[in-house]
């Protein structure tokens, strides 16, 4: 075998070796589900029962929650998918409402619009498209849910009795949207296969 044929073997070789290493790893990436830390889920629980905390943070939440609803009924051709974002859009929409009436009897004030780390988030979805978008909006509502869950959770043991009732009566909402969302991510998990977890 003269040298030329030698070097055509060797990148083969050296090219397939490089194939079959790099599979698993993206296999790995595109089913391993990040979940928040339990960290941010106290974090969370903890702003919760801080009034103005509670509501800056209730409020950015459910802004993006709409707004990714959205863009999910622009760029998703899942069903399943876009049914969940009409609900998202609706719900959240209603909740941002009436946060906003009780926040305002009580002089606290509500963001009017994202900021920058929402803002950040909403961008790098909307780069995504397809099945990639699909999980990568299933894995971020299912994350941020999590977190939603144990902010309202913190609001009711707040000091505020009017937030406490309002975060008792809008928690079983958020928990169905958690489970919704869990529920749309196995299945789109292998028709993302090369897509990395998306959580913020």
């Amino acid at each position: 075998m003269d040298q030329y044929a030698r070097t055509l073997l060797l990148i083969g070789v050296l090219a397939g070796a490089s194939v079959a290493a790099a599979s698993p790893h993206r296999h790995q990436h595109s089913t391993n589900v990040a979940k928040p830390t339990s960290a941010q889920l106290t974090l969370a629980s903890q702003d919760g029962a801080i009034p103005a905390t509670f509501v800056k943070k209730a409020a950015l939440d459910g802004m993006t929650e709409v707004e990714l609803g959205r863009i999910a009924l622009l760029k998703s051709r899942d069903a399943k998918v876009r049914e969940f974002a009409e609900r998202m859009v609706k719900d959240h929409g209603k909740t941002n409402e009436e946060l906003g009436a009780i926040a305002k009897r009580k002089g606290l004030s509500v963001p009017m619009a994202l900021d920058p780390e929402h803002r950040s988030e909403i961008q790098a979805l909307n780069a995504r498209s397809g099945a990639t978008f699909d999980l990568a909006y299933s894995q971020h509502t299912a994350g941020d849910h999590s977190k939603a869950i144990a902010l309202f959770q913190g609001a009711i043991t707040g000091p505020d009795q009017d937030l406490a009732a309002f975060a008792k009566e809008t928690l079983p909402t958020l928990e169905q949207h958690k489970e919704l969302a869990d529920s749309l991510i196995a299945p789109r998990t292998a028709d993302a296969s090369g897509s990395t977890t998306f959580f913020e």
